[in-house]
């Protein structure tokens, strides 16, 4: 079992809603109550909080989880601790009368997620991303196993898989980690950690490259032939120049629309940037080589 390294409350430590409510912490950490020897609660860094008892019986230490923060409070979970513990410590069955939550499938974690999270909260193109990541690599690898099995050797052995593609392996653990967070604040997950924190990230090879001077001047010449021939449309002609000329993403000059054109102040107002709203300035030549002016 994996013990969180423990930690005291602050004086007068007695476990109540209103500390429980308050608790946050960067790490999986067991919060023990100063009153009652071996009653604590267990907190993630999503925010979940688990009651548990831990007391040393015949057959040794045992932790048992008591209920979920929530859905009982500090004293119900106090009343259930002073009876599990007693019997613990008489070598009786430690009977639980609130089981540890049951762990989902990781394909059921990553069904909900995507509806639940992805389709609401990201971008179309993001989201096309996060569901290329869990639908291809996760679902197929790990779905079948509950998410409360997860150890940090299948997740290193998924990203092992992907070693020749570092970005989308880096990618793929991160969503996971996500999954398994929104698993745990959901309280679908069991009493577990989560085994992503535990694995390096790989080095993401840097693909940036300019044009040279040479390049830019033969791709011009190209979409004035194209262009010229009817080969190109004028519109498409218009939107590679742009992204030649001012370095936007793709999607910017595709979804560019008149009004976010100030001809006047020679600026594009690009509203949807992850920064939000921001201004970029070119030079009058660019719009009129792009064939805008």
């Amino acid at each position: 079992m994996n013990m969180a390294v423990p930690s005291a409350l602050p004086a007068q430590g007695t476990i109540t809603d209103r500390i429980v409510a308050a608790l946050s912490v960067r790490r999986d950490t067991v919060v023990w109550d100063q009153a009652l020897t071996g009653f604590g609660v267990r907190v993630y860094p999503s925010g979940a909080k688990v009651y548990v008892v831990q007391a040393r019986g015949p057959e040794g230490t045992k932790r048992i989880t008591v209920g979920r923060h929530g859905v009982i409070g500090a004293s119900e979970a106090r009343r259930r601790a002073t009876l599990i513990l007693a019997r613990i410590r008489a070598g009786e069955a430690p009977v639980s009368e609130a089981p540890e939550p049951k762990s989902v499938t990781v394909a059921a974690l990553a069904a909900r997620y995507l509806r639940e999270h992805v389709a609401v909260r990201c971008k179309p193109t993001t989201a096309a991303q996060y569901r290329l990541a869990i639908e291809r690599y996760i679902v197929p690898a790990l779905g079948t196993l509950p998410v409360s099995s997860l150890g940090r050797a299948q997740v290193a052995e998924l990203q092992h898989a992907l070693s020749d593609r570092p970005a989308m392996a880096n990618l793929v653990v991160a969503m996971l980690s996500r999954m398994i967070e929104h698993a745990m604040a959901w309280g679908v997950a069991g009493e577990i950690s989560n085994p992503c924190r535990s694995v390096p990230k790989y080095r993401a090879r840097r693909r940036e490259r300019f044009l040279t001077d040479a390049e830019f001047q033969r791709l011009g010449r190209v979409l004035d032939e194209m262009e010229t021939t009817g080969r190109l449309s004028p519109y498409a002609a218009a939107a590679l120049r742009l992204l030649m000329l001012t370095g936007c993403r793709r999607n910017e000059i595709l979804t560019l629309r008149w009004e976010d054109v100030r001809l006047d102040a020679q600026e594009l107002r690009l509203r949807d940037r992850k920064t939000g709203l921001s201004f970029d300035f070119y030079s009058e030549h660019a719009f009129s080589y792009a064939g805008v002016l």
